[in-house]
């Protein structure tokens, strides 16, 4: 079973396990806008690197940008 643990703006994460988060795009009616990821604290830096227009140096977090944001929207962040 799932549970919101963090609430914002475009973007939600739930806590699926002991170690295991999923950040999904609010409002999207597409099944692929959403990346899992290890940790609370990962799930929010991503976001805030989003949010702020900016494009994560790691290739995981790249990847969970690119799934989670439309082609236009990320190729617009900032590198």
């Amino acid at each position: 079973m799932s549970r919101v643990v963090y609430y914002n703006r475009k973007f939600k994460v739930l806590r699926l396990g002991e170690s295991s988060f999923l950040v999904v795009r609010k409002y999207s009616n597409v099944y692929e806008q959403h990346s899992h990821l290890s940790s609370l604290q990962g799930a929010i830096f991503l976001i805030r690197l989003l949010e702020g227009g900016i494009r994560p140096t790691s290739d995981y977090l790249q990847e969970s940008a690119r799934r989670l944001l439309k082609e236009k929207e990320f190729n617009n962040l900032k590198p």
